[in-house]
């Protein structure tokens, strides 16, 4: 039992070290003494001799260390990879958010205040950070900016997989879309532009409402209250109904205002008419 002790102490590593570093040193002692005996060599001959053999046993001995330990540092290695591996596969999306923070900061994206559409989610920019940005959600219909009262988190790696589109920056006006649908009594077409003007003078009663809001925001030169003209598209359903398309402009704050004005206006309206017609038709004689 002993011997095999003392076999397996030879043959490790650390014997072979060990005896690496100790017949360094020996040499280095000799080689020492040897050249402070030489009587014919200079202090500064002898200092720079010296300095030359320990640099060169030096690196003899790591070389001879590195070549011991070889399978050992091999394995460390393997290990050490696996390591970070690991570690990048762990941390892929935290360095997927930070990366996406750059390529914000870089690009100048968005800003808080903007409306954008990041990961399939539109919302109002209400803040971000270096991992995600936070949104004020708007309601899930094309064109709408009349938000939803939550709050959405969106990591920042979104923007490397989908597109980021911004729909309107801080104190812009934006494009607003809703429908409204009636039963076809009346045959709407033919009064589209009418129903434009009774959209457009809704608008306008909201006029103090969006002055009040650019008082008090730092909206950009040149913007005013004047809105371009209200667009009234018509189309009917697939049972038949007809459907008003209304297109508009106003400022996000008060999106949710312009939309309920025009809607009252367009549809008190249009029930006068029908009522109007079903009024003719039912005093008409038989």
């Amino acid at each position: 039992m002993n011997s095999t002790i003392f076999e397996q102490l030879y043959s490790s590593d650390a014997l072979a070290s060990a005896v690496l570093v100790i017949f360094l040193l020996t040499l280095r002692l000799v080689a020492g003494h040897a050249l402070k005996g030489r009587e014919n060599l200079t202090p500064q001959v002898v200092r720079r001799w010296t300095a030359n053999v320990r640099n060169l046993l030096l690196l003899i001995g790591v070389l001879g260390l590195i070549l011991i330990w070889a399978p050992q540092l091999r394995t460390f290695a393997l290990s050490l990879t696996a390591v970070a591996v690991a570690l990048v596969v762990a941390t892929k999306e935290l360095i997927l958010c930070l990366s996406g923070s750059a390529f914000r900061t870089f690009t100048r994206a968005y800003s808080v205040g903007d409306h954008v559409e990041l990961g399939g989610i539109r919302g109002e920019v209400l803040d971000y950070n270096l991992l995600a940005t936070r949104l004020q959600e708007f309601e899930n219909r094309d064109g709408s900016f009349v938000t939803t009262g939550r709050a959405v988190i969106i990591p920042h790696s979104l923007l490397f997989t989908s597109p980021s589109r911004v729909d309107g920056e801080a104190g812009g006006r934006v494009r607003h879309v809703f429908q409204l649908t009636f039963e076809p009594v009346v045959n709407l077409f033919a009064e589209r532009v009418s129903l434009e003007e009774i959209a457009s003078e809704a608008q306008r009663r909201c006029e103090e409402i969006c002055k009040e809001h650019l008082h008090l925001s730092n909206s950009k030169p040149g913007q005013g209250v004047d809105f371009p003209a209200v667009q009234v598209g018509l189309a009917t359903t697939d049972i038949g109904k007809t459907r008003l398309q209304v297109t508009t402009f106003a400022l996000p704050d008060v999106v949710s205002e312009t939309e309920n004005a025009i809607a009252c206006a367009l549809g008190d309206q249009i029930h006068r008419w029908i009522d109007e017609k079903t009024t003719a038709q039912s005093n008409a004689p038989s």
